[in-house]
């Protein structure tokens, strides 16, 4: 009885792990596709809106509260990203507050879903892997487009 109970465990973390990583990587695919057409101030052809769609009804089937509260969050601040108009000349204080959010959203997430994989770890990892540019290297994006002559506002 207790090995079919710990296989039932396991099989359901292992579900978790699979929804909370394709998340995460359509999450990554969906913001590196709107940057560069932000960047290249044109519309974000090309992003899989099917995937992220996907990914994120895969989080909502194996998900508990705190995980999929900060999956909402990670969708407005990427709904909030989509909005922007991707054909005009760049404003990098729209910019810096879009990109603070999705870092913002993307650290929760991956914390509610360390915590939901490990309820009684008290440890989170104190860095950040992937996600948003940080804006140190927005800027150095921004100056070399400058040097590059492109107008940028």
């Amino acid at each position: 009885m207790a090995g079919r109970r710990n296989e039932g465990q396991q099989w359901t973390r292992d579900r978790k792990i699979a929804a909370y990583e394709r998340f995460l990587q359509s999450f990554t695919a969906v913001e590196i596709g709107m940057c560069h057409a932000y960047w290249e101030e044109r519309d974000p052809e090309g992003v899989d809106w099917e995937e992220w769609n996907a990914a994120l009804v895969s989080v909502s089937l194996v998900a508990d509260s705190d995980t999929g509260t900060a999956a909402v969050e990670l969708c407005a601040a990427i709904e909030e990203f989509s909005a922007f108009p991707f054909g005009e000349p760049k404003d990098l204080q729209i910019l810096r507050q879009i990109l603070g959010k999705l870092d913002a959203a993307q650290r929760n997430f991956v914390r509610a879903a360390r915590r939901s994989l490990h309820p009684s770890g008290k440890q989170q990892v104190p860095w950040r892997l992937g996600g948003p540019p940080s804006w140190s290297d927005v800027e150095k994006i921004h100056q070399r487009d400058n040097d590059l002559g492109r107008v940028i506002s």
